[in-house]
């Protein structure tokens, strides 16, 4: 989930994508440090979940998201974007979420 915030620490969080560059209702896949994350705009809040299916090795950049819920193009499975749940099967293990932050107008990651 996504945070308005503007940070004074050494440690700057590292920017994905500008805000209106995300179309809300479409997932929009970035690479962090060599992983896929795929980041979902509902209204205003955004939110980051990894980009593969935890049932088979696809994108799920390639699915449909309606409100809150992420369906795998492939065999179906549905996540629910705000914890990672798995809502419908066949997937059986939840997708690991990220904390974003909204800074300055840029969707970002917080630094390790």
């Amino acid at each position: 989930m996504s945070t308005d915030t503007h940070t004074t620490g050494n440690a700057k969080p590292e920017r994905l994508v500008r805000l209106d560059q995300l179309a809300p209702g479409k997932p929009h896949r970035v690479e962090y440090r060599g992983r896929g994350i795929l980041l979902c705009r509902v209204e205003d809040t955004v939110y980051a979940v990894q980009d593969t299916c935890t049932h088979e090795d696809i994108s799920l950049s390639l699915g449909v998201l309606c409100e809150y819920r992420l369906r795998c193009p492939l065999h179906g499975s549905q996540f629910d974007i705000r914890t990672g749940k798995v809502l419908d099967e066949p997937a059986d293990t939840d997708l690991r979420t990220f904390a974003v932050q909204l800074i300055d107008g840029w969707v970002c990651l917080p630094a390790d």
